[in-house]
């Protein structure tokens, strides 16, 4: 049995190949969005809190609304709406819970809604809260829009 070796010369490399930087579009964390204050309740019905125009090459993903409203209301409904066009693109119930701190803090509606929802550049998030009569104008009450703000380019 005979044995053949062959000798191998393996070429140097000239130059490494690196990874190229990838990341999601939608990735979130990126910058936050975070746009509360006092609602504006201009009618005895409805108070809104509108949000920031959503800079051109950015997106703004909304992942939570807040709200915090003192006085008699029964019970109100808030939607997510879309550019002050009243066209709601999420909506939900909100009950009254009475707390035994009642006395102290008074009737409030309080809600911490998860959602999620894109707004493009050029558009504009709008918090609206309907049946509220009976809340009281008092500098407690507090709406919230939060998220997070991504690039449409990588």
């Amino acid at each position: 049995m005979a044995v053949s070796s062959a000798g191998f010369y393996a070429q140097p490399l000239l130059a490494q190949v690196r990874a190229a930087l990838v990341r999601s579009v939608d990735e979130p964390a990126r910058v936050p969005y975070f746009f509360s204050g006092p609602p504006d309740c201009t009618f005895v019905q409805d108070c809104t809190l509108t949000g920031t125009i959503v800079p051109a090459g950015k997106r703004v993903r909304v992942t939570r609304l807040e709200g915090f409203l003192a006085g008699q209301p029964s019970s109100m409904e808030v939607s997510l709406e879309l550019n002050q066009l009243f066209r709601p693109v999420v909506w939900f119930p909100v009950p009254l819970v009475t707390s035994p701190e009642s006395t102290f803090w008074g009737n409030v509606i309080s809600f911490n809604q998860e959602v999620d929802y894109y707004f493009d550049e050029g558009q504009q998030p709008l918090l609206h809260v309907r049946n509220v009569s009976g809340v009281f104008v008092t500098p407690r009450n507090r709406l919230t829009i939060a998220g997070y703000i991504v690039d449409l380019q990588p």
